[in-house]
């Protein structure tokens, strides 16, 4: 099984733990500290192998959170293989529904185990890692965990856009709502037809989080790629809020969007982004070219 560590340093949940001195440490077999705060009503029933923990979790580099789930959707995670030694996993078939654990697990361990170069530089001896979850629900198999899953992440899309809408208005006036629930500030409508799904379009765009903070952009040579973006609207290439702008645009267009989480990367930023999970985005971009259709790969020799 993957080892935990690697997913679980994007996640973070804070919990309160009551009576924590009532509780002893104890240990895995792999040597890992964690305390155990069994759930009300106990059940006998454990995870197997191909069934998931559904969770809330978190996870703190020394104090500080590195993501949160805390009223967002659940972990889910699928048991199966041999758990890593001082590790998380360790404890995935012995957990209950309703039961909580803290884990403490120190960084020099992970840095003399693990090959130089596959932690981040930030990462240094002497850190703790601490790790708090809670089991929400055992899910039998795939079908019963999508179909949860995705209960959850409606429920929580609901929420944020309400939130998210609430918060891009104090922002800004005058802004169109796509859809699903971006906003859209359109500063030149553009010339000519409005774009529809189906179109090629290419545009120039500057990316950055909800506080200002630029993460990407091909006008910007400090990210090293100066061409324009070109994609077909409509069919899932983009993320889904930028997608949705598309159809309020035509050539020239220039415009802001604020896109909401679950609307962009939600949970899961591309790997290496400058970006956090759930966190909400902003683009500044101008539509350059309109076309019918993508334009025809071209032929091999």
């Amino acid at each position: 099984m993957q080892r935990l560590f690697s997913i679980c340093l994007l996640l973070a949940l804070a919990f309160s733990f009551a009576s924590c001195n009532e509780v002893e440490f104890q240990k895995t077999a792999g040597g890992m500290p964690y305390k155990l705060y069994p759930g009300k009503g106990k059940s006998n029933v454990t995870a197997a192998d191909g069934q998931y923990l559904k969770l809330h979790l978190t996870q703190k580099i020394n104090d500080s959170i590195v993501f949160s789930t805390d009223n967002k959707i659940p972990l889910y995670i699928l048991i199966g293989g041999q758990p890593q030694p001082y590790d998380i996993s360790e404890l995935w078939k012995s957990v209950h529904i309703g039961d909580s654990v803290m884990a403490t697990q120190m960084m020099d361990t992970f840095i003399k185990r693990m090959p130089a170069g596959t932690l981040p530089p930030e990462f240094k001896n002497g850190d703790r890692i601490i790790t708090q979850f809670k089991v929400l629900g055992i899910l039998a198999n795939d079908t019963l965990k999508n179909k949860d899953e995705q209960k959850e992440i409606a429920s929580y899309g609901v929420r944020e856009i309400r939130e998210f809408a609430a918060l891009v208005n104090k922002k800004e006036t005058g802004l169109q709502r796509t859809p699903a629930g971006a906003f859209l500030k359109i500063q030149n409508p553009g010339t000519g037809e409005l774009i529809q799904a189906g179109n090629y379009v290419t545009i120039n765009y500057t990316g950055t989080t909800l506080d200002g903070k630029v993460f990407d952009s091909n006008t910007d040579t400090t990210f090293k790629h100066v061409t324009p973006l070109g994609f077909t609207v409509g069919i899932g290439q983009m993320i889904k809020g930028m997608d949705e702008a598309m159809p309020f645009l035509r050539k020239g267009a220039t415009a802001k969007i604020y896109i909401p989480s679950t609307l962009g990367y939600g949970a899961t930023p591309p790997p290496g982004a400058p970006i956090k999970p759930y966190d909400h985005l902003v683009f500044d971009f101008v539509v350059l070219e309109v076309m019918p259709t993508a334009p025809a790969a071209p032929k091999m020799p």
